[in-house]
């Protein structure tokens, strides 16, 4: 039976709402809920996003709903494992709730509790409803075990695919939106397309939108506030926390001060980048950003910018050029390489002006002090509103049809896409997957609107799904301004070739029968309204923030996705293999996102092209290496082609065979180098690998694992007892050419010389040409 006759005649989807009480104070409804199917990714959220989740909780904000699969009395969560173990784990008493996941809550005394000391906010946790949408077969007898294994993974993708979580830009766009200096900042940028073009050119961001260097600026302004040992490690936390600080302390008199201050440096950085292009050196926006940072202390220290003499801008350029290795991009967030870069900055400015940059670079007690002032200030700023009044006040979902949206937003009562809120996404799988799921008849996730005091109903999520719906209805709707736009996916056609109702694949709103397009128009939606006569002190974009706040969130071509719904063989077979060999051929040790699985995974599909490809081709096309800087990194062009193969059903057995082959041949190599006579200990294992793989300090790379694949691919197994030390050394020596080499010629001979050294015969004269 076809996938769509399944979800239309054998299916049964049932909407619930039952308390926290109910699902999790019940002994026989514990033991029959199984909450980590093999399909389900592990569980990834630490005690911070566990606390913020029961925060939100506790303020009354609506949950997602859970995803279950009943069959009788047992029941399986297909999706919102997250969800449901944490609430689990903290009514089990297993983490206490962060000061730092408290984002609201810090001043009723809840910090460092667990649950059992919760006191009488226990009540108002039990009592928390959550959503339930159930799916079932209509009867045991029209259902087999295989049918609902699929069933289900079906449902756990449609789920988890059409997540799109907030980039870190769309998150500060909420954020500070009601700043002031951030507001001011933006309508300057606007009005100056000139400045806009200059800054972004300075900072190296060619695609720049207007909260990319928003971003940056406000880095900009305080990051001389804060020393580099301590900004090194926190970043974008501490940066966050100090602009905050900068923010409150501005009214509208020196508002246009701080920005004039901020151009005067940007145009010294304009005539420092003009000594760079001057004498052809070498630029990028680490020394931007240094040099911002030296002149931003150069200006809080009183030096006046006056006082710089002519040639102090050309000797800088060639004092930098000639330190050109500590502004590599390659590494350059990492600690040492990011502290080194701003302490190479220093000493130039120090020898020249005369300043000292030690509180600057490391951790001052001023510092300290400010930091634990700021902390006391913000734990006595949460106590201001009383937990009562900071619980949403919201009745029961209702539902709504996209014809009654329309007719709301004709009217002007209906805003979809308030200033606050992202971009519209331009992703029309994740749109067409949307409408497949109204036409078979699956409940959507909740929308979530705000009634404000004018009457008028802003959506704070859900946003892109109505604009799926709309945009393929060919629908306008009013923006913030009252203006009348399209979707950017106006008129799209459905793209559903992997689809269940692959036969509407290519299908556009005319060429839909009508029938199905009254079906999208008659859709109940659930909509949740928080109105604003009764939450007085309810913040819209605090709301916003939590509902589009998706931790670790299941990313496309990843273990995680694939595990859900990719052939049953195949995905037990790469666990089997990494299950054999995961104490010494791993990529992190902490996998709970799956990530060894991924790299065999890949390591199984360069395997796999190998074996389906001309006998002449040296590696897969999939595979590619290329020179940046003085290094050669290796990637994956595209990991969607690993998710094609694996979906065509067609590629199974021989994808069954590139795993086996991995184990077989490729690891059973690595395996036979790094063991040392006379010990077999996995300690010895890891020691000589990390040794082969120039890993310093435990850190793995994706890359090297490619690169070892790639540098084994050719060698025949039979030489490797007799020669194990010096491919070793060997190996070791080409992992230390792609850090340092001249150029990707130079590399390439290498490995050929490699290949010739310990290669299978029929290799030699393909080898033996790239040495010529």
């Amino acid at each position: 039976m076809k996938m769509n006759e399944i979800f239309e005649n054998l299916i049964k989807i049932e909407p619930k709402v039952v308390s926290i009480e109910t699902l999790f104070n019940n002994e026989d409804t514990l033991k029959n809920t199984k909450y980590d199917p093999d399909y389900q990714r592990n569980y990834v959220w630490d005690d911070d996003k566990a606390t913020y989740f029961i925060e939100s909780i506790l303020l009354g904000t609506e949950i997602p709903p859970i995803i279950y699969f009943r069959n009788g009395e047992k029941i399986e969560i297909i999706d919102g494992r997250q969800r449901y173990q944490t609430i689990l784990r903290f009514i089990q008493n297993g983490f206490k709730l962060k000061k730092s996941g408290l984002h609201k809550l810090n001043g009723i005394g809840i910090t460092s509790k667990s649950f059992k000391d919760l006191g009488e906010h226990r009540d108002v946790f039990w009592d928390t409803k959550l959503r339930i949408i159930e799916f079932s077969f209509h009867t045991k007898s029209s259902s087999s075990d295989e049918m609902e294994d699929i069933v289900k993974k079906e449902i756990f993708k449609r789920y988890n695919s059409g997540i799109t979580p907030l980039k870190p830009t769309e998150i500060d766009k909420a954020i500070y939106f009601d700043d002031d200096l951030n507001s001011f900042i933006q309508r300057k940028l606007i009005a100056d397309k000139v400045l806009f073009g200059e800054i972004a050119s300075l900072f190296y961001f060619e695609k720049s939108s207007i909260e990319v260097l928003l971003k940056k600026i406000r880095q900009l302004l305080v990051q001389h506030k804060i020393p580099i040992k301590y900004y090194a490690v926190k970043k974008d936390i501490v940066i966050s926390k100090y602009y905050e600080m900068l923010s409150a302390k501005i009214d509208e008199e020196n508002i246009d001060e701080v920005f004039s201050k901020f151009l005067e440096k940007i145009n010294i950085l304009k005539q420092i980048k003009s000594e760079f292009s001057k004498n052809n050196f070498f630029f990028n926006r680490l020394v931007s950003e240094c040099a911002f940072w030296a002149l931003s202390i150069v200006e809080e220290e009183g030096f006046s910018f006056k006082n710089i003499k002519s040639d102090f801008f050309s000797e800088f350029a060639h004092f930098i050029n000639d330190k050109k290795a500590f502004f590599e991009m390659d590494r350059s967030s990492f600690f040492k390489e990011l502290q080194n870069r701003y302490a190479v900055t220093a000493d130039f400015f120090n020898n020249k002006l005369g300043i000292s940059f030690e509180n600057y670079l490391q951790t001052s007690i001023e510092f300290k002090n400010q930091n634990r002032k700021k902390a006391v200030e913000k734990s006595f700023e949460k106590t201001e509103t009383s937990f009562d009044d900071l619980r949403i006040n919201k009745p029961e979902p209702s539902s709504i049809t996209i014809v009654d949206i329309c007719r709301q937003m004709e009217r002007q009562r209906f805003l979809i896409r308030p200033p606050y809120q992202r971009a519209e996404v331009i992703n029309k799988s994740k749109s067409s997957a949307i409408i497949e799921s109204i036409l078979l008849g699956i409940k959507l996730p909740p929308i979530f609107v705000y009634k404000r005091e004018d009457g008028v109903s802003e959506v704070l999520d859900g946003q892109q799904r109505l604009l799926s719906i709309l945009g393929f209805l060919k629908k306008e709707y009013l923006d913030e301004n009252h203006n009348k736009q399209k979707s950017v996916k106006h008129g799209y056609s459905l793209s559903l070739k992997n689809g269940i109702l692959n036969s509407l694949d290519g299908h556009n709103l005319e060429k839909l029968e009508p029938e199905l397009v009254k079906k999208i128009y008659n859709f109940d939606l659930w909509i949740i309204e928080i109105n604003h006569r009764y939450n007085k002190d309810f913040e819209p974009i605090d709301l916003f923030l939590r509902l589009n706040s998706k931790p670790y969130p299941i990313k496309e071509n990843t273990f995680e996705m694939w595990n859900s719904y990719i052939n049953k063989d195949i995905i037990e077979n790469i666990k089997s293999i990494l299950k054999e060999h995961k104490d010494w051929f791993y990529f992190r040790k902490n996998n709970s996102r799956m990530e060894n699985e991924n790299i065999y995974t890949a390591l199984a599909f360069l395997q796999y092209e190998l074996n389906n490809a001309n006998e002449d081709l040296l590696h897969p096309q999939s595979l590619e290496y290329y020179k940046v800087g003085d290094k050669i990194n290796f990637r994956i062009r595209s990991k969607t082609e690993i998710t094609k193969t694996l979906e065509l059903t067609s590629n199974k057995d021989q994808f069954l065979k590139a795993c086996q082959d991995l184990n077989n041949n490729f690891i059973s190599k690595v395996k036979s180098i790094v063991i040392d006579n006379g010990s077999a200990g996995i300690d010895g294992f890891n020691k000589n690998i990390e040794s082969i793989l120039n890993v310093s300090s435990g850190k793995r790379t994706q890359q090297s694992f490619y690169a070892l694949w790639y540098f084994l691919s050719k060698v025949d197994s039979d030489l490797i007892k007799s020669n194990r030390l010096e491919i070793r050394d060997d190996l070791k020596s080409l992992y230390l050419l792609m850090s340092s080499t001249k150029s990707k010629e130079s590399f390439e001979t290498k490995v050929a010389e490699f290949w010739k050294r310990y290669g299978e015969f029929k290799w030699k004269n393909c080898f033996q040409n790239i040495i010529l």
